[in-house]
């Protein structure tokens, strides 16, 4: 860098020199090349990582750039921002222990900057009604605190509402009513002459609705038992059809079983068939003696 200048940048450790040498190329505006970083006035290869180099997690480390060609590249110092001149990282003294026992120390903590790169949301605010000042609510990075749970489960959230209030108003249309009288005769051929029909009770209506709720539970009852059943029957006949088919195999291989026994004792092959006719044989004559 030029003299005398000198830039904050807050960078990942597992970055390595080439890609410092890539990053403030493009922000100079120079070949990635042509620029050297030393440290300690040695010499930086591009392959070291800045945990290579000893740099430990939120720790500070200044090294020293320069251009290998200055003559036709050279560095110009960095213009800062208009909107935000802070730096990337700041180092912040915390006063640790008791104060009302002189009791403490202090400790400097790195603290790392981070950059919104877009426009702050309009959360509302208020104005003052006497100096017309507006106050906006600002807006953090940092988490809200959670509210602890009361064990009640809600629906809605408490918040600023205005208070109601009460206005006349005047509907658009007048409606009004003619009758006759002395001066002005109001003719009735299109009047039409109303009747009230029979006067329902609470107890006769609400005995009406429970009627048509017991004839809407009787039909559905009926659907329900009339499912079951056609279930049971389709179950009972599946249950049949399985076990006909069961006694049916059964059978069958009983009676191959047979063809296949007097098969081995009329034609013997195999020794385990001489074996067979040997122990009917044997057996036959036991039952004689």
């Amino acid at each position: 860098m030029p003299e005398g200048h000198m830039i904050t940048k807050a960078f990942i450790i597992g970055l390595t020199t080439q890609d410092l040498k890539n990053h403030f190329a493009s922000e100079l505006r120079v070949p990635s090349d042509v620029i050297k970083i030393t440290l300690n006035g040695k010499a930086v290869e591009d392959h070291q990582t800045l945990m290579g180099l000893g740099v430990q997690p939120h720790g500070t480390v200044q090294f020293e750039m320069s251009s290998l060609d200055p003559e036709n590249y050279p560095i110009k110092p960095v213009k800062p921002q208009q909107e935000c001149n802070m730096p990337d990282v700041i180092t912040v003294r915390v006063q640790k222990g008791q104060i009302w026992l002189q009791f403490y120390t202090f400790q400097d903590v790195v603290v790392e900057i981070e950059r919104a790169t877009r426009k702050k949301a309009f959360l509302g605010g208020y104005s003052h009604k006497l100096t017309k000042t507006e106050y906006h609510h600002a807006a953090v990075q940092t988490m809200a605190r959670r509210r602890p749970d009361r064990g009640v489960e809600t629906f809605s959230r408490d918040s600023q509402t205005v208070e109601v209030k009460s206005q006349a108003q005047q509907c658009t249309i007048n409606t009004c009513t003619q009758m006759t009288k002395i001066g002005c005769y109001m003719s009735n051929m299109k009047d039409k002459l109303i009747i009230p029909g029979t006067y329902i009770t609470a107890d006769e209506y609400h005995s009406k609705r429970l009627k048509a709720v017991l004839t809407i539970q009787t039909y559905t009852r009926r659907w329900q038992a009339k499912q079951i059943a056609a279930q049971l029957r389709l179950d009972k006949e599946l249950r049949v059809a399985w076990a006909e088919r069961e006694e049916r195999r059964k059978r069958e291989e009983k009676e191959e079983q047979i063809r296949a026994e007097y098969h081995r004792r009329m034609n013997p092959e195999k020794k385990e068939d001489f074996a067979l006719l040997y122990n009917a044989l044997e057996s036959n004559c036991n039952m004689h003696l």
